[in-house]
């Protein structure tokens, strides 16, 4: 009876069905890689800010530091990106901030790609402090816009418009 099941299983049509479907995947992603498109996919890269810095604020206190450069793709203006540390306010770490004088602070972001765009970021370091020495809730980045007047329409793509397309 043994012998009788394996002939079933060997004559059975899933083999067949499922040298077609093998062999369709590989069609369509030799057409994907030949034809150059990015279709879904995910990639990764280190993109450094160098960002502006003000410390002290009258709710969180003289160690709050305020990190902020301008929109790399958003040409509409005063739009801005920025890191508020309103947990990690110690004074080691502002005075750090402040070592900086009226110079930018490189700021590195790693940042994730899906069909060359933008879809996320998250802080690595804040010049040589490195993101392990700040709270988690602080390591995203936000986007903000400083408006001429109180009614003007703007158009936020957090975080595409902080940092370039892929390769850009």
């Amino acid at each position: 009876m043994a012998s009788t099941e394996r002939k079933v299983v060997r004559a059975a049509p899933i083999w067949p069905l499922a040298g077609i479907l093998v062999a369709a995947l590989a069609v369509v992603l030799v057409i994907f890689y030949v034809s150059g498109s990015d279709y879904l996919v995910h990639r990764r890269k280190v993109v450094t800010l160098q960002m502006s810095w003000h410390r002290g604020d009258n709710f969180y206190g003289p160690n709050f530091v305020h990190l902020e450069s301008p929109c790399l793709s958003n040409s509409e203006s005063g739009c801005f990106c920025a890191n508020d540390f309103k947990t990690t306010k110690t004074k080691e770490f502002a005075d750090y901030v402040a070592t900086f004088g009226n110079g930018k602070i490189p700021v590195q972001y790693q940042v994730d790609y899906v069909n060359g765009q933008p879809v996320g970021a998250s802080l690595l370091s804040v010049g040589a402090w490195p993101k392990s020495r700040l709270d988690a809730g602080e390591i995203s980045l936000a986007t903000g816009f400083k408006l001429p007047t109180p009614t003007s329409l703007v158009h936020s793509r957090n975080p595409l418009d902080c940092f370039p397309p892929f390769g850009g």
